[in-house]
């Protein structure tokens, strides 16, 4: 590989990061205020809504919700609070339900969570 090759590949690679980042930064801005509103709304239960709907929902519902992968974009959904809280409980196929894995308040709080999102 010449040197002008290495000089390239190497630019390439740093763009590619920057747009990750970029990226991971935006979705940060955007559910901030999801993610305050119900961290406080949950703070006698010690809530980390971003930290629980990493663990539980992220495997499909990547970018905390903002983005479609497996599972679809969470942000800006048409259904409601009672709906989006019965599904996690229950899930519907092929989403698994999560009432034996999540207390109430959890289910009660990703579906606050969820609702709270930009639908941008």
């Amino acid at each position: 590989m010449t040197s002008k090759s290495v000089l390239l590949a190497a630019i390439v690679s740093i763009a590619a990061g920057t747009g990750t980042a970029a990226l991971a930064q935006d979705i940060d801005t955007a559910i901030a205020p999801a993610v305050q509103m119900v961290n406080e709304k949950y703070a006698e239960h010690n809530l980390d809504i971003k930290k629980l709907f990493s663990q539980k929902c992220s495997w499909c519902h990547q970018g905390y919700g903002m983005r479609q992968a497996d599972g679809p974009k969470l942000g800006g959904t048409d259904k409601s609070h009672e709906q989006v809280a019965k599904q996690i409980a229950n899930g519907k196929s092929p989403m698994p339900g999560f009432k034996k894995q999540l207390k109430e308040y959890e289910i009660q709080a990703l579906a606050d969570y969820i609702k709270a999102l930009p639908a941008n």
